[in-house]
């Protein structure tokens, strides 16, 4: 366990993911999964079969709402297995006997080790209390898991989750991801093919958590394409505001937008806009966490401020500052997703392209030559073999800027 754990831990520091707050192991929970258990027996939901206890499925009113199953249904096609001493088909391990090779602890109806159910609801109960907000797992685990959950916590005389947060499933190329099949890649595998966990972060995101996803290569090159546009825009954001090359830049949430231009200086924003951004933004996570929606307004606020760039050589006070506060919202909002949108976690090299910083600049600077000597056919030639080679060229009134493709 110790070493999946740690696994996990490692792979989600990768991806920029914090970790929680509290990781109880069940094991650490024996004596306090038997005194639930215990309780269970004396309020009547259970009962003890030779060195087993199973919950009454009988004493749950409304069985099955969670997964909005009908109990005469399931009733008509639960079978006892063989070795099971239970009333009832649909009642449910709480306490198994001890089993050969198998770990077990000592309780009061012998040796044994817990039921699969019982752990959840003794640990979320003893660390979030008798009733709590959110309970989350995948879409498979509705039933029988999350349902015996509720069963056996309301029975012991507990409210338990207000909400449920079940996800979708993951599949690659259409497949449901197994080892057996081959068909899976590691977080440290995609880092260490794509360099930006962000990209895989816009593809969960850009579909709702209650619906599956479907990992493809192509969409992964989707999503550098959506990660390029923000990143462009914040470069393009600094050029203008003169907040410096793509070294410098620094549009986090905790810092100014800009030198001497703050979110709240006169000006910025001035048509509401970059309010409403944060209300479209707010209002789609406050909708059952509407990803897809907030990504969408990142969007729509990057088109804008595109827009109040395109074509202009010169920008008024209030309009620089709304551009920089655009950019500083945009890495705020972006934040919140866990995503960087004001770099690339591994920015394109030498690697990528076959061609050093030196050797783009003198093509550049040949580049220049040839249009001022009105020379469009070898510019066009350039500018083509550049972007087949991963780089792109802007030209801008200050001349023409270039960058690696993400």
């Amino acid at each position: 366990a110790a070493k999946y754990l740690d696994a996990y831990r490692r792979d989600m520091a990768l991806l920029g993911i914090s970790g929680p707050d509290r990781e109880p192991k069940a094991t650490e929970y024996i004596p306090k999964m038997i005194a639930f258990i215990e309780l269970l027996i004396a309020r009547g939901a259970a009962y003890v079969s030779g060195g087993d206890v199973y919950f009454d499925i009988k004493s749950a009113r409304g069985y099955g709402k969670l997964s909005n199953q009908n109990l005469g249904k399931m009733e008509a096609g639960a079978r006892i297995a063989v070795g099971e001493a239970k009333r009832d088909p649909l009642d449910f391990a709480l306490w198994k006997a001890a089993k050969d090779a198998e770990p077990s602890w000592p309780s009061p109806w012998g040796a044994g080790r817990p039921g699969w159910h019982i752990e959840c609801s003794v640990m979320s109960s003893d660390i979030l209390g008798d009733e709590f907000d959110i309970h989350g797992g995948g879409i498979d685990l509705i039933f029988p898991h999350h349902e015996n959950e509720v069963a056996q916590s309301e029975g012991a005389g507990k409210k338990f989750a207000r909400y449920w947060i079940h996800n979708g499933l993951l599949t690659i190329d259409s497949e449901k991801m197994a080892k057996s099949l081959g068909n899976f890649i590691t977080i440290q595998d995609f880092l260490a093919q794509h360099g930006d966990g962000d990209y895989l972060k816009l593809l969960f995101l850009g579909t709702h958590y209650r619906h599956p996803v479907d990992y493809t290569v192509e969409k992964i090159g989707e999503m550098k394409k959506e990660k390029e546009r923000f990143v462009v825009l914040v470069n393009k954001v600094a050029r203008v505001t003169g907040q410096g090359s793509r070294a410098g830049l620094d549009f986090s949430p905790k810092s100014p937008a800009a030198p001497g231009l703050r979110p709240g200086d006169e000006g910025a924003g001035k048509s509401g806009a970059l309010d409403a951004f944060r209300s479209q933004f707010e209002s789609a996570m406050d909708d059952d966490l509407n990803t897809p929606l907030a990504l969408a307004a990142l969007f729509d606020l990057t088109t804008h401020l595109n827009r109040l760039m395109h074509g202009k050589d010169a920008f008024t006070g209030g309009e620089l500052a709304e551009l920089a506060s655009g950019a500083a919202l945009l890495a705020e909002l972006g934040a919140v997703l866990g995503l960087d949108v004001t770099r690339s976690v591994r920015p394109p090299s030498e690697a990528d392209t076959g061609l050093d910083d030196a050797a783009i600049r003198a093509l550049v600077d040949e580049r220049n030559a040839a249009r001022r000597a009105r020379d469009f056919k070898r510019s066009d030639e350039i500018r083509r073999d550049l972007d087949l080679r991963g780089v792109i060229l802007e030209d801008t009134k200050d001349g023409t800027v270039w960058r690696r493709k993400l």
